[in-house]
């Protein structure tokens, strides 16, 4: 008999137990949901405060955009006023009686390149002083600098404008030389300094390549100073409705514009134009540098004829090279 009471006092305490751990979890278990359901609730309100930033982000989504085209139509419209600026003060147009893609700054002509000793002085059909190539080179490295800042494109290499002893500086390629600055006038003391100031002369040309490569625009060749120059401040200045159209073709495009407003273009004129400009920037040579012979030697007689009947009516200067475009 005692030993069944004490097996009932057993069992007793055995499901006291039993009870006391089901009460407790069932407890951890109500705490756990209202845990659950607060948390489900600040997720709801998360949800809908987000759906409600979406919505009110939404309806200023339009102005956002409208605003912003708005800005970048402002900001294009100074770079244009001020490319216009720049264009007056470094005034650049063609040399009277003189080659196709011959121009000058302020006046100063300036030959293209081609890289060699004599670059400076053999690469154009007239001569030109050297204190006048090195003003003329001051000029062109003063205006690239400035048009680095209004367009917001940073030059590969530095430019440091003082006139007529500027100077150029290549931080980023592999140079036996630890000399890293170049000068951009014509120096004394031999082929050393001779080469210097080409390489000097190349890198301003690459300055230049990066500017127009930063609007969209194909350099066709590298070595055209004042041609690739004056067709990046022509697209920098032009309308919006124009752009496209005068892109086209680069500075072939406008050399065969000339050609067409004084009656000398064929059927053909416009799919050569095209053809040339993509071919990229390039070094060249004398047989790359024209779709043919004939068209060159056609083209230098109608500018010779275009300069003689300016000459012989009065006028005072070339024709600028916006009226010589068609658009």
């Amino acid at each position: 008999m005692q030993q069944i009471n004490d097996l009932l006092i057993r069992d007793v305490k055995n499901e006291r137990r039993a009870v006391a751990a089901a009460k407790k979890r069932n407890e951890d278990l109500r705490a756990s949901l209202v845990a659950r359901r607060a948390a489900i609730a600040s997720g709801r309100a998360v949800q809908e405060k987000a759906t409600k930033d979406v919505e009110n982000a939404t309806e200023k989504l339009a102005q956002s955009k409208e605003l912003i085209a708005k800005t970048k139509d402002q900001i294009r419209g100074q770079r244009r006023r001020i490319c216009e600026d720049l264009s007056r003060i470094h005034n650049i147009g063609p040399i009277p009686l003189a080659p196709p893609l011959s121009f000058q700054i302020c006046g100063i002509p300036l030959p293209n390149t081609n890289y060699n000793e004599s670059a400076s002085r053999k690469s154009s059909t007239f001569s030109v002083d050297e204190d006048a190539l090195s003003a003329a080179l001051g000029l062109v490295a003063q205006l690239t600098d400035a048009l680095q800042y209004y367009l917001a494109v940073p030059l590969p290499y530095p430019i440091r404008a003082f006139g007529s002893r500027s100077s150029i500086r290549d931080d980023i390629s592999l140079l036996p030389d630890p000399q890293r600055e170049f000068p951009l006038y014509v120096p004394r003391g031999g082929s050393a300094a001779q080469f210097r100031f080409d390489y000097g002369w190349f890198l301003l040309n690459k300055d230049i390549e990066a500017l127009c490569a930063s609007q969209g625009l194909k350099v066709v060749d590298v070595r055209h100073t004042l041609p690739n120059l004056k067709y990046l401040l022509y697209v920098c200045s032009a309308g919006t409705e124009e752009v496209s159209e005068r892109k086209r073709g680069g500075v072939r495009g406008l050399w065969a514009g000339r050609m067409r407003n004084l009656g000398f273009a064929n059927a053909n004129a416009g799919n050569d134009d095209a053809s040339s400009s993509l071919g990229g920037s390039r070094r060249g040579s004398d047989t790359s540098d024209a779709p043919s012979r004939q068209r060159e030697e056609e083209l230098r007689k109608a500018v010779g004829r275009e300069n003689k009947e300016a000459i012989s009516g009065g006028s005072s200067s070339s024709p600028g090279l916006r009226e010589n475009v068609a658009v």
